[in-house]
């Protein structure tokens, strides 16, 4: 790997993300090749680098069994090494034609697909008497089969049926449209080789994975390998472990996988309840063989978080703001102007207002929604200030409460989300969202007679 792609890797998980894509299926695409030229070396070689994935994707028995396999092939005896290397007596041709070599267990499969009938060879194994028979006239059948098609087919079906099924017109039409769209994709939604953002981003919708998500693709090459090299030495070299000892598994979060679900109130508050039971009854115990003050035990926590300050280790809210208006004395209002000379609005009030029906990329929503909206405001100076999100605050405590929506990169060409108030729950979707409508208003050629003011971050 070249320097280039190494920082690149660092900086950004959509590109190591796709990178890796690359290199793995150019992997499994040396395997096959592996086999249909007859070079063992090259076999041997790939599978060893594809072993580490094994581990690190939680496929056991492939991670269990391939590093024995690939020990056996390189202490093969002399001679057999040479036949396989050489000779390429490991695979099978069943023509002439170059890059058709196949693995014996395929063959095989082949020659069963030929002399099974329509019910298949499913219960040949009960019955003795049919198995034999099986076994004894299934190579005859098949020769003579195969003596038949040689002499009666038409050159023509006997050269269709040597084409590789992705050689066909429809495949070749399918390959071609699926490239296609994923050029347009790119184009639209921009080369995941040049982000430099450090989150991973789907191509078409631009959705952002968890962090966690993220850290696996960027740890999963080390994690693999080191598992690996654990298990060669654990197993095959010292030999202190047994083949059949489990393997733990990684359970890394994936796209996939879903996010492990929050517990319930409800089974928050049974546990709680358990805990207290075991805590009284421990009190109990120690108050029928020395004397104590329940006065002096109350008097110091008992509780791994304050019960009056935090619910479950979160702090506790108060009650709805709309109630605290009740104890406070309205003062009569006088009837508001007809004019004004300036309008000073919260911008955050006005996304969450103002509908997104109608629109479908963001540039649209700023161009047809955002802007327009200040633009029929009767005051010749409007003001627009932004919310900030200050972190490990009382207000972010309580956002977190409501939930979190779908966290989505904010981008001209991006389509908006399909469930809107559920992306602006996330605070790093509205700074992006903030930030994006800044610069669309600094951009926007205002009419003389208007002056528009928006803050950027903590700046006007």
């Amino acid at each position: 790997m070249s320097t280039w792609q190494e920082v690149r890797n660092q900086r950004s998980p959509t590109f190591l993300f796709w990178n890796s894509i690359i290199e793995y299926e150019a992997l499994v695409l040396l395997v096959i090749r592996a086999h249909r030229q007859r070079n063992f070396t090259l076999y041997v070689e790939a599978l060893e680098e594809l072993i580490p994935l094994f581990f690190a994707l939680d496929h056991v028995n492939y991670a269990r069994w391939t590093p024995i396999h690939v020990r056996d092939m390189k202490s093969l005896p002399e001679s057999i090494a040479r036949e396989f290397q050489r000779e390429g007596h490991w695979v099978l041709s069943k023509t002439g034609n170059r890059f058709s070599a196949i693995p014996f267990d395929q063959a095989h499969e082949q020659e069963n697909k030929v002399i099974k009938s329509a019910g298949g060879a499913v219960g040949l194994t009960e019955n003795p008497v049919a198995f034999r028979r099986w076994m004894l006239s299934g190579p005859e059948t098949t020769r003579m089969l195969h003596q038949f098609e040689e002499q009666y087919l038409l050159e023509s079906e006997e050269s269709s049926d040597r084409l590789n099924h992705e050689m066909g017109l429809s495949a070749q039409k399918t390959f071609k449209q699926q490239v296609n769209n994923l050029v347009d994709v790119i184009r639209k939604m921009g080369n995941p080789f040049l982000d430099d953002f450090q989150e991973l981003v789907t191509l078409d919708s631009r959705d952002c994975m968890d962090y966690a998500v993220a850290q696996s693709v960027v740890n999963l090459e080390q994690l693999g390998k080191t598992q690996y090299q654990d298990y060669v030495k654990a197993v095959i070299k010292d030999r202190t472990i047994a083949i059949s000892s489990p393997i733990k598994k990684n359970k890394i979060p994936l796209y996939s996988k879903q996010p492990l679900r929050t517990k319930s109130k409800q089974s928050k508050t049974i546990k709680a309840l358990q805990n207290n039971v075991a805590l009284f009854a421990q009190l109990y115990i120690a108050m029928q063989s020395r004397d104590a003050d329940l006065g002096e035990f109350f008097c110091h926590e008992v509780q791994s978080f304050p019960p009056s300050l935090s619910e479950f280790g979160n702090l506790r809210l108060p009650s709805n703001k709309s109630e605290l208006l009740k104890c406070i004395a309205q003062p009569r209002q006088s009837e508001p102007p007809t004019q004004f000379d300036c309008k000073i609005f919260d911008g955050a009030v006005i996304v969450h207002c103002l509908p997104v029906t109608g629109v479908i990329t963001f540039d649209d929503y700023a161009e047809n929604v955002f802007i327009p909206h200040i633009c029929i405001q009767s005051s010749r100076r409007v003001d627009v200030v932004w919310d900030t999100y200050v972190r490990d605050s009382l207000k972010e405590s309580t956002r977190e409460k409501r939930g979190k929506g779908i966290r989505r990169k904010v981008a001209g060409g991006t389509k908006l989300p399909p469930n809107w108030m559920q992306f602006l729950r996330d605070s790093v979707n509205k700074e992006e969202l903030f930030a994006f409508l800044t610069n669309k208003v600094a951009e926007y050629n205002w009419p003389e007679n208007k002056t528009v003011y928006i803050t950027s971050g903590f700046t006007l």
